[in-house]
C-alpha cells in the first residue's frame, strides 16, 4: 500500500512540475528561465529512471546512450541558464543553480558508487546533501520573503521532486546494506 501511495504522490508531483514548467514558458518573459526549468525536468527524469533501475539491480544500465543524451541536454540547459544568471548578476539565481548542480553531483555519486546505509561514506554524503538541501530552503525562503511567489512555489516543488529521488537512493543504500550483509554471511 505504501508503494501505491508513493506512486500517486509522484504522479501528482510530477504533473504539478510539468504544469510549473509550462507556467514559466507562458508567463516568464525571460526564455532562459524556461530553458532552465526544462533542463532540470530532463535531469529529474534521468535520475528517476536511473535510481529505479539501480534499485532493481540493473547497474549496467547506468550511462546508456539515450539517458546520457537526455542528461547532457538537461545539463546544457541548466548551464545556459546559469550563464544568463551570471550575466545578470542575479546572486540568488546563481547560488540556487550552483546548489542544485552540486546536489546533482551528489546524486550521481550515490548512483555510481552506492554505499551501505549507516557507513562512514553514507554519513558524509548525508551531511553534504543536508547542507545543500538546507541551502535550497534558504533560497526559497528569500524568494518568498521578496514576494516572488512563482519562484517560491517553484523552489518548493523542486525540493519535493528531489526528495522523491532521495527516497529512491535510500532504498538503493538499503539494498546495498542487505547485499553486503549477505556477502559477509555467505
Amino acid at each position: 500500500m505504501a508503494a501505491r501511495g508513493l506512486l500517486v504522490f509522484k504522479t501528482i508531483l510530477y504533473a504539478l512540475l510539468v504544469a510549473n514548467v509550462g507556467t514559466f514558458l507562458i508567463v516568464d518573459p525571460e526564455p532562459h528561465r524556461a530553458i532552465d526549468q526544462l533542463g532540470w525536468l530532463l535531469l529529474l527524469g534521468v535520475f528517476e529512471y536511473e535510481t529505479r533501475l539501480l534499485r532493481r539491480g540493473a547497474v549496467q544500465t547506468v550511462l546508456r546512450p539515450a539517458p546520457l543524451a537526455v542528461e547532457l541536454t538537461g545539463y546544457a540547459c541548466a548551464l545556459y541558464a546559469l550563464a544568463h544568471y551570471i550575466a545578470q548578476r542575479d546572486s540568488i539565481e546563481i547560488a540556487n543553480s550552483v546548489t542544485w548542480l552540486a546536489i546533482s553531483v551528489m546524486i550521481w555519486i550515490d548512483i555510481l558508487a552506492p554505499v551501505e546505509g549507516g557507513s562512514r561514506g553514507f554519513r558524509w554524503r548525508s551531511a553534504a546533501k543536508s547542507l545543500l538541501y538546507t541551502l535550497t530552503f534558504v533560497w526559497a525562503a528569500i524568494w518568498g520573503w521578496r514576494g516572488s511567489l512563482l519562484d517560491f512555489f517553484d523552489a518548493g516543488l523542486w525540493i519535493l521532486c528531489f526528495f522523491v529521488i532521495e527516497l529512491n537512493i535510500l532504498r538503493l543504500e538499503g539494498l546495498t546494506s542487505r547485499v553486503a550483509a549477505a556477502a559477509q554471511r555467505g
